[in-house]
């Protein structure tokens, strides 16, 4: 079972010249004949347009398009119209892409891709400028969903980012439910760009990682002088921040209960008033809620304000977890694995059985967690026995591909208690997963980057209640 997990550390087959050398550009490239069917897309132009490089070849180019992040029509129109030249194209995952149409004498025609942060980079460094914000990695960029594919390939994923961008056209708030890791931040995210410029502001409040003692103060800001320590100018809150932009209120089920008071309150007038402050302000601003908790139940325990969770749930928007949407496991899979490519000399392959394994595992963290084995896989590739044990212990003859739902493994699992309600159950295997992360790692920072999740996060989970 572990010889055959992984071949990144065996001779791959051998690919044309020209094909490998097409692949290492940094720019995107295709190529269409002169029936317009694509006949080369190298790797870039795949990560660029969120495209299928394995089925690309003998399709049109409106056929490769369907499910991208970008919308092809311009350059459909230009080669319609015989004209060739330049346009800018957005997209979600990777914002302005740069397009060159050019003739080829065949006939047929050759795009160039250019994601213009890229260029933008580089002309900032090249006049000696330093960028506003650390400048991500292609791969870290491009690991942003493709939503458009995603879409294509779920309905019902459409069905709900359809509900949400029809409650924010409508200025209803939207509230995003689920489990860790099921992308509720991006989400948001992409709910934001529908409706905004992109100029607007988008605020994401974690509100798990900020200390009660701060939470006013960093949420609704203060005057000048308010308390001991405070700015001589003052300090504007998240909220005033978010101003004609989108407060994304993460995590919302962890406000402190004095605040959700003062919370509700803004939703209701849209007035801030800061610590030491006399005036309340006025702001216009989009709200966005999300959590993993159960905040109804919270509420009949007194933990959560039954008032303040109705003004955030105007427009609830569930979010099943990636074990109950299995058409995008294989899209996931390929997307992490060309970015993590993007950072390897050489291309991890994987096989056919652990492709499977990859399959049948129930991902109890969700995408966050697939992300975090491909890692794994990447980082262990070459030492087969080290690979995750969660991962390598699926039986994949014990039945359906997907069906064993203890396939993760970890210390203490075979004691299990049986009879516990289903919230209590989660919450004890997340506790264990979360424990033996801490065991194998040796502290809560590293078992959080481990488990990609922060480390407010790790604390929370396993702080004993009294």
């Amino acid at each position: 079972m572990g010889g055959e997990a992984v071949t990144s550390h065996t001779t791959p087959p051998q690919r044309p010249a020209l094909e490998t050398a097409l692949d290492a550009l940094p720019d995107g490239l295709i190529v269409l004949d002169a029936a317009g069917t694509v006949t080369h897309l190298n790797r870039e132009a795949a990560m660029i347009g969120g495209l299928d490089a394995a089925a690309a070849p003998g399709q049109t180019l409106a056929r490769l398009g369907a499910g991208s992040a970008l919308n092809w029509l311009p350059v459909e129109e230009m080669i319609e119209a015989g004209r060739t030249g330049s346009v800018m194209l957005r997209g979600d995952t990777v914002g302005a892409v740069l397009v060159t149409l050019r003739r080829i004498a065949t006939g047929g025609h050759v795009l160039t891709l250019r994601d213009l942060a890229v260029l933008d980079h580089a002309r900032r460094q090249a006049a000696g400028q330093r960028d506003a914000a650390p400048f991500p990695t292609t791969a870290e960029r491009r690991l942003r969903p493709d939503f458009a594919r995603q879409r294509h390939l779920s309905p019902w994923l459409d069905r709900m980012m359809s509900r949400g961008e029809r409650a924010l056209l409508q200025g209803a708030r939207v509230i995003i439910t689920g489990e860790s890791g099921v992308g509720k931040t991006e989400i948001a995210r992409h709910l934001h760009g529908f409706v905004s410029n992109a100029t607007d502001p988008f605020i994401a409040v974690n509100c798990a990682a900020i200390p009660e003692t701060l939470f006013e103060s960093e949420l609704f800001g203060y005057e000048k002088g308010a308390f001991t320590g405070a700015s001589t100018e003052g300090k504007k809150g998240l909220i005033e921040m978010a101003e004609g932009g989108t407060l994304f209120l993460d995590e919302i089920g962890e406000i402190p209960l004095p605040l959700q008071a003062k919370l509700l309150t803004f939703l209701e007038d849209g007035m801030v008033m800061r610590i030491g402050g006399t005036r309340p302000r006025r702001v216009s601003v989009r709200v966005i809620s999300a959590t993993n908790r159960d905040l109804l139940a919270m509420a009949e325990e007194r933990r959560f304000r039954l008032d303040l969770y109705y003004r955030l749930a105007v427009v609830n928007m569930p979010i099943k977890p990636l074990r109950e949407v299995p058409e995008l496991l294989d899209h996931l899979i390929e997307r992490f694995l060309t970015a993590i490519n993007q950072r390897r000399s050489q291309p991890l392959d994987l096989s056919e059985d652990l492709r499977a394994r990859l399959r049948a595992y129930q991902y109890p963290g969700n995408i966050r967690e697939l992300w975090n084995l491909m890692q794994q896989i990447s980082v262990l590739g070459d030492d087969v026995d080290e690979l995750p044990r969660r991962l390598m212990a699926i039986d994949l003859d014990a039945g359906p591909v997907r069906a064993p739902a203890t396939a993760p493994t970890v210390a203490g699992a075979e004691d299990r208690p049986e009879g516990l309600p289903l919230r209590e159950a989660l919450a004890e295997y997340e506790l264990r997963i979360i424990e033996e992360a801490i065991r194998i790692h040796g502290s809560k920072r590293k078992a959080a980057a481990a488990l990609g999740v922060d480390i407010g996060t790790i604390s929370r989970k396993t702080r004993k209640e009294p």
